[in-house]
């Protein structure tokens, strides 16, 4: 059974609600602008109204002028609460099946 979409998320900013979810065109956009999840996660702990914009674009497929309204809507809406909100869905990237699998494939049960 396929845990890919584990880290779905829903961000609230403000009014409006983004569902962010955990694909691959997802990490590649991130990986381009931070160079990898670990620079997406240094811009939410820095508490960046762009950086946390660019990954809740990235993670609801949103482009063109939606992407570029998010970080008006995200300096609005308070920069620690949609971070607050963001960093969880940075950490599923790391492990977007979910779940601990190096101790399933040692036990044998993956």
């Amino acid at each position: 059974m396929s845990k890919t979409l584990h880290g779905t998320i829903v961000v609230t900013v403000g009014d409006d609600e983004f569902t962010l979810v955990p694909t691959l065109a997802a990490v590649r956009s991130i990986e381009a602008r931070f160079g990898g999840l670990r620079g997406a996660a240094q811009a939410i702990i820095n508490q960046s109204i762009d950086g946390t914009a660019h990954i809740i674009a990235s993670g609801a497929g949103l482009f063109g002028k939606d992407a570029e309204a998010l970080p008006e809507k995200v300096f609005e809406a308070g920069i620690v609460k949609v971070t607050n909100q963001v960093i969880t869905y940075v950490n599923a990237l790391y492990n977007p099946r979910g779940g601990d699998d190096q101790g399933n494939a040692q036990a044998g049960t993956e």
